[in-house]
């Protein structure tokens, strides 16, 4: 699985097509470019967050930086969280990436209705991976 913040990651020249988006605008499941994972995002509170709810081949947390949590099955997983508008026409929250246990600042915008660009950051945004998650029915 390409992170599900890289399955949480997204397309630089896209970026700027995109509008001013709601949470009822992103809500919904997404598969991640590489198709190994689908995430339901879905509010939370008073913002959004999204969860793994498919997985290709079912694996675990084995790269949590929290040692009790490697054995837990990714299943269910919390892999964004605390999204609200930014200001810029993007959600912003952060992003758990299973790939390495770590969590970035990312941006959600979507592309088009079936286009969700995700963009994750380290160092204020000075290094981001970026990634286009397609919409499920």
């Amino acid at each position: 699985m390409r992170s599900a913040l890289a399955a949480l990651g997204l397309a630089v020249g896209f970026m700027g097509a995109a509008q001013a988006q709601s949470a009822a605008d992103i809500a919904g499941r997404w598969k991640d470019s590489d198709g190994e994972s689908v995430i339901a995002i879905a509010p939370c509170g008073p913002a959004l967050c999204g969860r793994i709810v498919w997985l290709k081949q079912p694996r675990t947390d084995r790269n949590n930086g929290d040692a009790k949590l490697r054995e837990r099955s990714l299943m269910g997983v919390q892999v964004l969280g605390g999204f609200k508008p930014d200001g810029s026409g993007k959600l912003a929250g952060d992003g758990y990436n299973p790939e390495d246990g770590k969590t970035y600042r990312t941006t959600l915008a979507l592309d088009s209705s079936e286009r969700l660009l995700v963009r994750g950051c380290v160092l204020g945004g000075l290094i981001c991976d970026d990634d286009i998650w397609t919409r499920e029915p």
